[in-house]
């Protein structure tokens, strides 16, 4: 590849592809309970049993890339998931190698997305092109992610619907598309952030980029991350569950509705940019506020039974998870430092997959409360969710160079 600044594609194209890997799941969960006879609670525990090997993922990914470098933890990041999808190809024969599967998957999406966002972001420097922007980095680590968890479904949720093999052609599929990425991969310089400072308080210090920046990730963040995949979730495993007719359609809808919810995930991407600001949570609100249109509208269709117009929720609450993803990625790189950005980015999708285990525990709850219930439920806490984040978005905010009232201000907020 002769031209440096084109580094990061194979990156971006490798989280891609372990995106593709962690969704391909989600349209195939009315073929395994049409076609295998495993109930809904068994089926979204399939889904949900993947944060149990992100979070810890996340959570360490981060932290060792941080130490050993950004390309190892990568290139092992593809090959687990790899693992992942052989080991779902025997599901036609039992439940283990699904669950065994969805495991790897998350571990690999946990240690990817943590790394490779890093990754992507010290190859895309701004200063390395003057048409590129800070958020070079985040954008394009977000948008070819997301572009993973779209296609992944659509592609797996159309080999089921029209190819021989169903249980077993759309996990080989992912797994011929990522040998030779794994080859391209190998040839790409590995980063890693300059050695942290020996003193463990002095290291605490230095994750993050200023004093009150761990205030705002608190207030800001944390109500927020978890809307990225709760709302796309809801989108794509829980809407279509509202509507008990669909019969031999079903698995069709489900595609539509994995393939709307996804894909308006990634088409508003680029938007997401031109909302976020430095001075305010501009654009992790109405990311929010777009999920919370989903979820209303969603309990509208799902009153008067309307599961064609029930799309448009589906579009709403992929917007959000879009929005939500860029938003929250460029929030927390501005509150790190360049030393700990590895771990702050697995703290983020840490807290964003938390939002993935909502289809489950909906499933779960579901057994002593209606659907309708629930949604009316989680739509008031995301309410709840989005005044919290609004009362705060101008606070704890990184002082303005030379301009004192601004940093008064925030010292004020600070003390609060």
């Amino acid at each position: 590849m002769a031209d440096s600044s084109r580094w990061w594609l194979p990156v971006a194209i490798a989280l891609t592809l372990v995106g593709w890997g962690a969704n391909q799941f989600a349209s195939m969960l009315v073929f395994y309970r049409e076609d295998y006879g495993f109930s809904q609670l068994e089926v979204t525990s399939m889904l949900g049993i993947y944060v149990a090997g992100l979070i810890p993922s996340l959570l360490f990914g981060g932290r060792i890339s941080d130490r050993i470098g950004r390309k190892s933890t990568t290139v092992v990041a593809l090959l687990v998931t790899v693992a992942a999808s052989f080991a779902m190809m025997f599901g036609a024969l039992w439940a283990l190698p699904i669950y065994l599967g969805r495991l790897l998957a998350g571990v690999a999406t946990g240690a990817a997305m943590a790394a490779g966002t890093s990754w992507i972001k010290e190859l895309s420097p701004a200063t390395s092109n003057p048409t590129v922007s800070n958020g070079s980095g985040a954008r394009r680590a977000s948008l070819f992610t997301t572009a993973g968890f779209c296609l992944g479904p659509i592609a797996s949720g159309m080999i089921a619907n029209f190819a021989p093999l169903p249980a077993t052609l759309p996990y080989l599929v992912h797994i011929v598309l990522c040998l030779p990425v794994l080859l391209f991969l190998l040839r790409v310089p590995g980063t890693k952030p300059e050695a942290l400072a020996g003193n463990n308080a002095e290291a605490r210090i230095q994750q993050y980029a200023y004093e009150g920046a761990q205030r705002r990730f608190r207030r800001v963040i944390v109500p927020s991350a978890p809307w990225v995949f709760g709302a796309g979730t809801i989108g794509f495993a829980v809407v279509p569950n509202l509507f008990a007719n669909l019969g031999e359609q079903a698995l069709i809808y489900s595609t539509v509705a994995v393939a709307l919810t996804l894909g308006s995930g990634v088409a508003v991407q680029p938007i997401a940019r031109r909302l976020d600001s430095t001075r305010s949570a501009r654009a992790i609100l109405v990311a929010l506020g777009l999920s919370v249109a989903g979820l209303l509208l969603a309990l509208i269709c799902g009153l008067f039974q309307t599961p064609w117009l029930a799309l448009l929720a589906c579009c709403c609450l992929g917007g959000g998870y879009g929005l939500m993803m860029v938003a929250g990625l460029l929030e927390t790189q501005r509150l790190s430092t360049p030393q700990r950005l590895g771990t702050a980015t697995g703290k983020f999708y840490m807290l964003a997959y938390a939002g993935f285990l909502a289809p489950t525990l909906l499933a779960y709850l579901g057994q002593w409360f209606g659907l309708m219930e629930l949604l009316i439920t989680v739509t008031v806490l995301a309410l709840l969710c989005l005044v919290v984040i609004a009362l705060n978005s101008k606070r704890h905010l990184l002082p303005l160079a030379g301009h004192p009232t601004e940093v008064a201000q925030t010292g004020t907020a600070q003390k609060q």
